[in-house]
Order: C-alpha cells, then sequence, then structure tokens
C-alpha cells in the first residue's frame, strides 16, 4: 500500500508541475486524495486517517518522504523528497568571436540580439578566409558577408547593411579600424558629369578613352569596381564614359546626354551605344527597359551587358527583396530584355517570389579574378 501511495503522490505533484529535483510540500487534504486513488476503505476497514499514517510512516523511515512536524490546530502534512538531480544550471553562453574582431569590439558597450548576429557574421566571414583579400568596396564586402539566407531577417538588403549605424553603433565607433578589418572602404555616389579642360579625364572622371560606348551602371559600389578595372584595362574596351544610373531618374537622364556629353568643347567620339548593368529585381529590369524609347530618340541603342548579368545569376546569391511580379507574364516581359540564354531561366521564378540578385554580388574580387566580362565592353 505504501508504494502505491507513493506513486500516486508523485503523479499528482507532476500534474501540477514538480519538477522532481525540489521538495514538494503535500498538505493532508491532498493527502487523503492521493490515497483515496489507490486505496477504497471497505465497512470494517480502520479509518482512512490510520491507514494513511501507517503508510507515511514507513515512507519516511525508507528515506523517501519527510513528516511535517505538527502545529497546534493544523494536521501535519509531509515533503515529497527528490527523485532526480538538478540539472546543470545553465550560465549565459560566451560568443567566442575571432580574435581580431573580438580585439576591435572587447571594450564596447553590451551589444543588442541583431549586433550579435552581426558579429558572428563578420567572425564566420574572417575565420573562412583563405590566402590574400583584395580591398573591395563595402557594399560588395557586405554582400559577401551577409549575403546568406540564414542572415536575411535581420539584414534584408544585406548588402547595405554596413552603411550607417543603422543596426548599432559598437561596430562602427572605430570605423576605420573596421573597414581596415574586413578589408573594405566606402564608395560616394558620382556627381559631376561635365568634364572640363582643366581635368585629367584619366585620374579625375570616368572617361576612359575615346570609345563610343557610354556604360552606365545602377549601384556606386560596383560603379566603383568597373571604373578601376576599365582603367586597368586600356584599350581592350570601347567604353568611352561610365555613368551612374541615378535610379529611376534613369529616362530623364538619358535625355540629357547630348547636354553633357562634349560639354567641355573638346571634339569627342559620339556614343552608339548604351549599355546597362543593374540589379537583377523588378526595378532594376524596369529602369532600363522604359528607358530605350528615350535611347532610340537620340539614335543610340540601350542593350543589356548580358555577360555581367549572366555571372551574376551564376554566382551570386538570390535573396527576398522588396517587391515581385504581379504576374508570371510580367516578369517573362522583363527577363527577356536581358536576351535568350539558358543562364536567365531562373530569374522568372526568382521575380515570382519576390526575390533579387544584388548588382554588388560581381564586384571588383569577380571583376578582377576573369576578363570574359569584357566581352560587354567591345
Amino acid at each position: 500500500m505504501s508504494e502505491d501511495l507513493l506513486e500516486s503522490l508523485h503523479r499528482w505533484a507532476e500534474s501540477r508541475r514538480w519538477n522532481g529535483y525540489q521538495t514538494k510540500q503535500v498538505r493532508v487534504p491532498e493527502l487523503l486524495e492521493a490515497l483515496r486513488a489507490v486505496y477504497r476503505a471497505g465497512p470494517d476497514s480502520e479509518p482512512e486517517e490510520e491507514t494513511l499514517r501507517r503508510c507515511l510512516a514507513v515512507l519516511a523511515a525508507s528515506g523517501r518522504i519527510q513528516l511535517m512536524r505538527e502545529k497546534a490546530g493544523e494536521p501535519p502534512g509531509i515533503h515529497l523528497l527528490p527523485v532526480r538531480a538538478a540539472p546543470e544550471p545553465r550560465g549565459r553562453r560566451l560568443t567566442l568571436h575571432h580574435p581580431s574582431l573580438h580585439a576591435l569590439i572587447k571594450e564596447q558597450r553590451r551589444a543588442t540580439p541583431r549586433q550579435e548576429v552581426a558579429y558572428m557574421a563578420i567572425s564566420n566571414w574572417l575565420h573562412a578566409l583563405r590566402g590574400p583579400v583584395l580591398k573591395v568596396p563595402l557594399r560588395e564586402r557586405a554582400l559577401e558577408i551577409f549575403g546568406k539566407r540564414e542572415y536575411t531577417t535581420e539584414f534584408p538588403e544585406p548588402e547595405k547593411c554596413l552603411d550607417h549605424k543603422g543596426f548599432g553603433g559598437p561596430l562602427f565607433e572605430k570605423r576605420a579600424d573596421f573597414y581596415k578589418l574586413i578589408w573594405a572602404f566606402s564608395t560616394d555616389p558620382p556627381l559631376l558629369n561635365a568634364r572640363f579642360s582643366r581635368f585629367s579625364p584619366g585620374d579625375q572622371s570616368t572617361s576612359l578613352s575615346s570609345g563610343d560606348i557610354l556604360l552606365v551602371v545602377e549601384n556606386s559600389a560596383t560603379y566603383t569596381s568597373l571604373v578601376r578595372r576599365l582603367r586597368e584595362l586600356e584599350y581592350q574596351h570601347r567604353i568611352g564614359c561610365v555613368a551612374w544610373g541615378v535610379g529611376r531618374s534613369f529616362t530623364a537622364s538619358v535625355r540629357s546626354i547630348t547636354t553633357h556629353h562634349g560639354a567641355d568643347g573638346h571634339a569627342r567620339a559620339q556614343f552608339r551605344e548604351i549599355r546597362y548593368f543593374g540589379d537583377v529585381d523588378v526595378s532594376g529590369l524596369e529602369i532600363p527597359l522604359k528607358a530605350t524609347d528615350a535611347a532610340v530618340g537620340l539614335g543610340l541603342k540601350l542593350v543589356p551587358t548580358r555577360v555581367l548579368y549572366r555571372d551574376l545569376v551564376t554566382v551570386g546569391t538570390p535573396l527576398p527583396g522588396k517587391e515581385c511580379s504581379r504576374t508570371r507574364e510580367e516578369a517573362e516581359a522583363l527577363v527577356n530584355w536581358l536576351g535568350e540564354s539558358h543562364h536567365f531561366e531562373p530569374v522568372v521564378d526568382v521575380l515570382v517570389k519576390g526575390e533579387r540578385w544584388a548588382q554588388e554580388g560581381v564586384g571588383l574580387r569577380h571583376l578582377s579574378s576573369t576578363n570574359d566580362w569584357l566581352a560587354d565592353m567591345r
């Protein structure tokens, strides 16, 4: 009977969220309830209280319960004793960052959860490095570090997440040291587009040669990387000038070409083509497509840089974006502008799902690893 009573008491205690590794107080009414669950007294049986007392005495002698002291006017109860060891206490897990990153943030104030995610992403990137690292524009490095699906919740536009202090101050209090740590430099959008005779085109503008192709690049980081590489590859291309796309103002900017090209009074080769490179998302494809008529009005062809787009889709990672195609037909119309190629077949599904390839996926590192993309520049 004593064993049955103990089992009944354990079930009662567990139904009240007893963890099993701490003592549990049980008063007489609950003791009688547990007894009645396993024992029914008959007409000739001894009183329930006496049966309960004898069972409790047996359990106390075996060390599985502890009797409470009697108090005046209050029936005594018991303490159920632990039946399992308490779990090891779980302290705050210490995150171990890459030593170089730890040296930069060790004296900073306590980080927010979002900053901790950022630190871990940078730490993982540093640990994965093999061999020399090329210094690249900040947005290209940000996409390289944070452009993974595991970070999309915290950093929905990974290429932009290091632009400012948006996700936390501690990382940027020593901005110069941080840029040095990740081998990156910031890039500013180009502003001047008219050239003057005192300027040296090789050093102070995006004029590259007497070529007849105008290359338009949507984002400033990729703009900077392409200008750098095209300068190094002088005479291997027909690019006369590189321009910044200025987002949805691109159509109006196209109409201004004749106003600014040759504004310094020097004779320059007339542009024959505009070649465009931007993000692979709904806006990134709509913008040049809508500017086509304006280019035709100036006697220019506006065509995509197909090799660069192919490389972006091939080596980049599509991640969730802010917009999606309203219909599959709309997505197909946008992708048709890129031209017929099996490389662009996945793009329709990506646009319909609302995902995108950020242009920075084809950055200075890729442009320095191969010259195949020069096919777009000839």
